[in-house]
């Protein structure tokens, strides 16, 4: 009779033991649980805090530019009008300064002309007003009067269906690529295609000379191609850069999903 009390008292004993183990197992399970879904709810909230904050910066930053652009086009343009109206009153007072006076007046309004143009250029509202397809149209007659290379410009014909946030991170990374093929490529022909009937889709390719793009994207200098990417995430949308030395590079940005 007392064998069996202890081995129900060994037995209890254990049983209560391997309750107390069990309790602490899972209450450390649970804490832990706990713990990873707070690091996961504080890394979302970061994540969002800086999604949020490079929204801003972007805002902030088309803010500054359309007010460049009503800059140069309200007063900047005007000053320059005014000169122009300024020599052609001067010619018509002293016909014999007319000759002199031709190359100025040439420069002048290629000034003039080079201003409407960055205007135009920096002036998302104007991106809203107009489209991707014609605001791109105006980026190629610039680069075309540039006589550094052949553009081949090419689309189907449809306005991408992007909002406007999308509409402009598309044209900014355009100019963006075009600006790093302008600094670095030295290539003869430069290729843009847009796609806008079934998904959105914007390429740029060149013949250049290329680069190693993780070597670049290591270097301090590569903030061209960071900003590229930074702009596209901040879109949601895809950029890819396919790039090699001595075979051009070919920068495509689409819409995902």
């Amino acid at each position: 009779m007392f064998s069996n009390d202890i081995l129900v008292t060994a037995a209890l004993t254990s049983l209560l033991i391997l309750l107390l183990i069990a309790g602490i197992i899972i209450t450390i399970f649970a804490a832990n649980r706990r713990h990873v879904r707070q690091e996961i709810n504080m890394a979302q909230m970061q994540l969002n805090y800086e999604k949020e904050l490079r929204t801003v910066e972007n805002e902030v930053q088309e803010q500054v530019l359309i007010n460049v652009a009503r800059e140069l086009h309200d007063n900047i343009g005007q000053l320059l009008t005014l000169m122009n109206i300024q020599i052609e009153q001067e010619k018509l007072d002293r016909p014999d300064v007319q000759q002199m006076m031709k190359p100025i007046e040439e420069t002048l309004q290629g000034t003039i002309q080079e201003v409407r143009v960055l205007g135009r250029n920096l002036n998302s509202d104007l991106l809203e007003q107009n489209g991707l397809i014609n605001t791109i149209d105006n980026e190629v007659s610039r680069l075309k009067g540039l006589n550094q290379f052949e553009v081949h410009w090419e689309h189907d014909g449809v306005e991408p269906v992007l909002d406007k946030n999308r509409r402009v991170m598309a044209y900014r990374i355009l100019q963006e690529m075009i600006n790093n093929m302008l600094k670095h490529a030295r290539a003869k022909n430069l290729y843009i295609t847009l796609q806008g009937k079934e998904r959105f889709s914007l390429t740029l390719e060149d013949d250049g000379r290329g680069f190693d793009m993780n070597e670049a994207m290591n270097k301090s200098t590569s903030s061209g191609l960071k900003n590229i990417l930074k702009r596209a995430s901040l879109a949601e949308l895809d950029c890819s850069i396919d790039a090699a030395v001595g075979k051009g590079c070919t920068f495509t940005l689409k819409q995902i999903g």
